[in-house]
């Protein structure tokens, strides 16, 4: 399933996803064992709008995952695109900032 949060707020796209990422970082024993999650202006912005992307960084590996779309709808931030089992990685930092009552959720069945 994909999960969509909605975000009614002032702050901007970036704003929003920096909350979410600096949230996601994991330091393992190993120095070089880091996994963290980054923000990152869309490549296609003069085409799609002003958009930004969360990925997932992994320290040993050169390759980041796409792990979210962040953009503004309106008066509200929209983080879409996400895999239902990282659901807790963006819940847990919007609902601390945001409040339950300024965070909403859409999710998507997979297509059968």
């Amino acid at each position: 399933m994909t999960i969509a949060y909605i975000v009614k707020t002032g702050d901007k796209p970036q704003v929003v996803g920096k909350t979410v990422c600096d949230y996601n970082f994991y330091q393992g024993e190993h120095p070089e064992d880091k996994y963290s999650w980054i923000i990152e202006l869309g490549r296609n912005v003069k085409e799609e709008g002003d958009y930004w992307e969360i990925k997932g960084k992994y320290e040993p590996l050169k390759d980041l995952t796409l792990i979210a779309l962040v953009y503004q709808a309106g008066e509200t931030v929209v983080l879409s695109e996400i895999d239902d089992d990282l659901s807790i990685n963006f819940l847990e930092p919007l609902l601390r900032k945001y409040g339950f009552d300024c965070l909403k959720w859409i999710i998507v069945p997979s297509k059968r």
